[in-house]
């Protein structure tokens, strides 16, 4: 696709915020929170307590979705309501709003980049390594979603790391702080005075599912697709090039805009990084046509099945590289 092509399919679409869908989702997913806390107190027994856990999990899935939106600020149109907003879905999906917001636009600056994006550390440090850990290749055959921890944890220690290499510093030092103690006051807290029902130690089955759900949208999202190193002639992938790097995955309609928010569609994101959620099924009808074969997707959790029975380090290190 050239720069032409890409600016006549974005003037197609329409990027305007529109804060009422993110409310109603939020009502919606309060309402959802207060049906699982009911399970868990109870109202319907054993039943309602396992019946809790998937929907506190679609529920945490959701406030990640939203965050990621109010991270592009494509919730509202000031950014310190994208800010509140996604301080408030940071406290639901256990990620600091602030330091996931600077890693996960670095990463949309250096897509496919092997020694820039910092999503693609740890397969760095598993290629310098030439093996991958056994725990890991464990993880890897038992769908054990020790990737969508590692996810999380790479965004907490992501301020640690770049004060520790000079890059955290000022405004962006002190939004980090406050993104962390934010989460750590309203964590304590809860482990204080939460009841017994509502305690970590009763919905953690729901942690888990949340986590393997993580694993099983965002995995394929770039894992063993081509990766590239910078040179004058391309320092960077540009917008109209980011399928070289990414990959969708086509969910029923039901799943895909009710359960992940749109998550899977992750071309049609990475083509148009500000484009609230609720218009990515219409990128995707732009795109398909003009990319053609260069249009790289899955369906529904099929990258998962097939490639859960390769090596990992088949799937994951040895990719090929963009030309």
């Amino acid at each position: 696709m050239t720069r032409a092509e890409y600016f006549a399919l974005r003037s197609q679409l329409h990027f305007e915020q529109r804060l009422v869908v993110t409310l109603g989702v939020i009502a919606a997913d309060l309402l959802l929170l207060a049906v699982a806390v009911a399970g868990l107190y109870g109202f319907a027994g054993k039943a309602g307590y396992w019946l809790a856990q998937p929907l506190l999990a679609i529920f945490y899935f959701h406030n990640f979705a939203l965050l990621h939106d109010c991270g592009h600020g494509s919730v509202h149109r000031k950014t310190w309501v994208n800010a509140l907003i996604g301080h408030y879905h940071s406290l639901f999906c256990f990620l600091p709003f602030y330091p996931w917001r600077d890693i996960h636009n670095e990463h949309h600056s250096w897509t496919g980049n092997l020694e820039k994006d910092p999503t693609l550390k740890k397969v760095r440090q598993l290629r310098a390594a030439g093996r991958i850990p056994f725990l890991a290749r464990l993880a890897w055959y038992s769908w054990i979603p020790l990737a969508g921890l590692l996810q999380h944890t790479v965004f907490w220690m992501y301020p640690w790391d770049s004060y520790r290499q000079g890059k955290l510093r000022g405004a962006r030092l002190r939004n980090s702080l406050f993104s962390i103690g934010l989460l750590a006051v309203a964590y304590t807290a809860w482990a204080l005075w939460a009841p017994a029902e509502v305690s970590a130690a009763a919905i953690w089955p729901s942690f888990v599912i949340y986590l393997a759900g993580v694993e099983l949208v965002n995995l394929p999202h770039h894992a063993g697709m081509p990766t590239y190193a910078s040179t004058p002639e391309r320092p960077k992938l540009h917008l109209w090039e980011q399928h070289l790097s990414t990959r969708s995955c086509f969910y029923p309609l039901y799943l895909s805009e009710l359960l992940v928010l749109n998550f899977n569609l992750h071309t049609e994101h990475h083509f148009f990084p500000t484009l609230p959620w609720y218009r990515l099924r219409n990128a995707r009808l732009l795109l398909k046509r003009p990319l053609a074969t260069a249009y790289t997707e899955e369906f529904g959790v099929e990258w998962n099945t097939l490639n859960r029975k390769q090596p990992p380090e088949a799937v994951l290190l040895h990719t090929k590289q963009i030309p």
